[in-house]
């Protein structure tokens, strides 16, 4: 019989509860946040430290996220500084690219002096993602990193809904993730791509078109919007603004994805 979801938190709240101190891989998404909430509230905050990694490869946006969510719980807060562009295996963009970013971020959590000694690292990997092609799952199991969530098969759904209970600001924030997802596997992610993502997003959010992405393929972009905003950006002047802003930063093609992503808010 499957468990409710008042009892799958009674069992993360249980997990909680043996540990004297715990650190938190913390990324401002719906599921660390929400993770450390629950930390946080059986804990205390400052027995939940959060351990998050700084890098250009994190919009403005998630980063001031990151930053409200910790001044909203008062936790111990360690955002550690990572370099990715001198990692040759996560340079380089292949279909492991992941696997060696995670690793590298989680082995420098675990090795920073602020880590407590006999503390476990949590990480908020949920139960729909064991379904997805994420390599960096691999890195979590290598390093024995405590995957709380997906072990008591908490749900993407599940996890909004308690977020939404608890009154936690993330329980409709879009999916993200890192900046270098934007850029088509087996080529190269620089620093100059990234910045050139980071630009158009950053435009596209100031004419109101949130949850965006901009996808690089070559010297082409494709703008990926929510669904419900797909009609706005097909107009023709809107998209031919933009389309004309993209191009003097260097693009040579700029195209709509047409499918469009989900709203989690529904």
């Amino acid at each position: 019989m499957e468990k409710s979801l008042s009892g799958k938190y009674r069992e993360l709240q249980k997990i909680f509860s043996y540990h004297q101190k715990v650190a938190v891989a913390f990324s401002g998404g719906v599921d660390s946040s929400f993770l450390l909430h629950a930390a946080c509230v059986i804990l205390g905050p400052e027995s939940a430290h959060a351990f998050h990694a700084r890098s250009e490869l994190l919009s403005s946006v998630e980063t001031e996220r990151v930053e409200r969510i910790i001044q909203e719980r008062g936790c111990c807060f360690h955002p550690i500084e990572i370099t990715p562009f001198r990692w040759p295996e996560f340079v380089a963009n292949g279909s492991d690219r992941c696997y060696h970013c995670k690793k590298k971020i989680y082995q420098t959590f675990l090795a920073d002096p602020f880590f407590a000694k006999g503390a476990v690292l949590f990480d908020g990997t949920n139960h729909d993602d064991l379904g997805q092609d994420r390599p960096g799952l691999m890195a979590v199991s290598e390093l024995k990193v405590q995957t709380p969530l997906a072990d008591l098969g908490f749900t993407k759904e599940e996890i909004r809904l308690l977020s939404r209970e608890f009154s936690l600001s993330t329980w409709d924030a879009y999916a993200s993730s890192c900046l270098a997802t934007r850029i088509a596997k087996g080529e190269p992610v620089t620093r100059e791509k990234i910045l050139l993502v980071s630009r158009c997003e950053a435009l596209l959010r100031k004419q109101g078109f949130m949850g965006v992405r901009v996808r690089l393929s070559g010297e082409s972009a494709t703008v990926v919007v929510l669904q419900k905003d797909l009609s706005e950006i097909q107009n023709k002047n809107v998209f031919s603004s933009i389309k004309n802003v993209f191009l003097s930063m260097g693009l040579c093609k700029v195209v709509i994805d047409q499918q469009g992503r989900f709203d989690p808010a529904g």
